[in-house]
């Protein structure tokens, strides 16, 4: 089964500000991995992101939600751990 993947209007954004290098290397994890299994590949968030995932791509994450119903992965945001700044962002936008 294949996944359709869809971004927040924001992560375009994320990519850009983390330089063409980084960016290519999480779109082509994200077209390879949660395309395919995105509930294997990613761990499961807590807190105001429980329903929410991440999976690491070097020093960055990708948050990102499962809806199994519609078999889609939602990219929430995109960017690097440090200060957990990725996960303020995230909570920000899944409003």
């Amino acid at each position: 089964m294949t996944w359709t993947v869809l971004y927040h209007h924001e992560v375009e954004e994320d990519l850009e500000s983390i330089g063409p290098s980084a960016a290519r290397r999480i779109v082509k994890t994200i077209d390879s991995k949660l395309t395919r299994d995105p509930l294997k590949f990613g761990a499961p968030l807590s807190g105001n992101l429980a329903n929410f995932r991440k999976l690491r791509v070097g020093d960055y994450r990708v948050v990102y939600q499962v809806r199994e119903k519609k078999v889609v992965v939602y990219v929430l945001a995109v960017g690097p751990r440090r200060d957990k700044e990725i996960y303020r962002a995230a909570v920000k936008r899944k409003a």
